[in-house]
């Protein structure tokens, strides 16, 4: 008997103002493992002022499966239902042919195993799976995202293992689209800033089942924010998404940024207590942490795990403060409040 067919996946790339970082993407997106002729990749041009159509054109001009496709603003006399990179997302997936819907960002490169590592993760329930996407670069700003979010990435695979639901990761992502029209698709939930979140959490409320690939064969490269502002502005976009979850997750969360303020109340009455607190807390994210780097292949970043711990502790309750400031969250060049 014959194989069954691969599934067809569309992938689907958001670009605005990419010309530095698109090549790599859609290099990287051209020498998957997968058979061409069963993938496409769609770039959605968002208004872009800088040479990011031409560097797509070129891929387009060589390889059958890309597309270029500029992408229509939205209407200015309604408020805005989508943000600007759903928006993109949303008019790339009514042009996709797939049964799959994969996502990732102009500025990340995919390993050639990206495809046929996340379509491991799906059974016949499974609506949604999130890869995992590792900072790149060698600088001790870098080197400190790197674990950030391997960290994060790890408490996610756990949150999966318990059946919790936490959240989507939009530059590493792949949605069945029959999950996605269930939905209504990214025009379906309320607006968002967070749009990955707001998909994942509205096809978990569908009854469909989440998983998430802690492996080597999904591991994306992405640049790390360039500096404290930049950094304090993600956050601040991630920390909407964070106070949707339900109040058991978004104690997690909390406590995680508001660890300095919360010994520092406990000290103040059982000094002993607190340090207990604080050993619980970093023997579990250690753990947690060299359990990662072990499952990604990432063993050698141990010695970072000693220089993160004390930046994260500052730079969580900075986070928190920024986050409480009326300031509108800026994302490739467009405000939101």
């Amino acid at each position: 008997m014959s194989e069954p067919a691969l599934p067809f996946v569309s992938v689907l790339v958001a670009a605005r103002n990419e010309a530095d970082t698109l090549g790599d993407c859609l290099t990287a997106l051209t020498r998957l493992d997968y058979p061409t002729d069963r993938y496409e990749v769609l770039v959605g041009n968002d208004q872009s002022t800088d040479e990011t159509a031409f560097v797509a054109l070129r891929f387009v001009a060589g390889h059958p499966h890309v597309h270029l496709i500029d992408v229509r603003p939205q209407p200015t006399d309604v408020p805005a239902r989508l943000n600007g990179k759903a928006n993109v997302l949303a008019q790339l997936a009514q042009q996709a042919r797939g049964e799959l819907l994969c996502i990732t960002d102009a500025d990340v490169r995919v390993p050639p195993s990206w495809l046929t590592g996340l379509l491991a993760e799906f059974g016949p329930d499974t609506g949604i799976v999130t890869g995992t996407t590792l900072v790149q670069g060698t600088s001790f700003w870098a080197r400190l995202q790197a674990i950030d979010w391997l960290l994060a990435f790890g408490l996610i695979q756990l949150a999966t293992y318990l059946r919790l639901p936490l959240t989507g990761s939009g530059n590493n992502m792949a949605v069945r689209r029959v999950a996605y029209d269930a939905v209504g698709g990214f025009a379906g939930p309320p607006f968002s800033v967070v749009e990955d979140y707001t998909l994942f959490q509205a096809i978990v409320a569908k009854g469909y089942r989440h998983a998430h690939r802690l492996r080597p064969d999904v591991l994306a490269e992405t640049l790390p924010t360039p500096t404290l502002g930049t950094y304090l502005q993600q956050r601040k976009r991630w920390m909407q998404g964070a106070f949707s979850l339900p109040i058991p997750l978004l104690g997690g969360v909390l406590f995680q940024y508001l660890l300095v303020p919360i010994l520092l109340a406990v000290a103040l009455f059982a000094p002993k207590t607190a340090l207990c607190i604080y050993g619980a807390k970093w023997l579990f994210q250690t753990g947690v942490a060299f359990w990662t780097l072990h499952r990604t292949g990432q063993g050698h970043r141990w010695p970072d795990l000693f220089l993160y711990e004390p930046c994260q502790i500052g730079l969580g309750t900075l986070s928190f403060l920024y986050y409480l400031l009326p300031i509108p969250i800026r994302w490739k060049g467009r405000a939101y409040s």
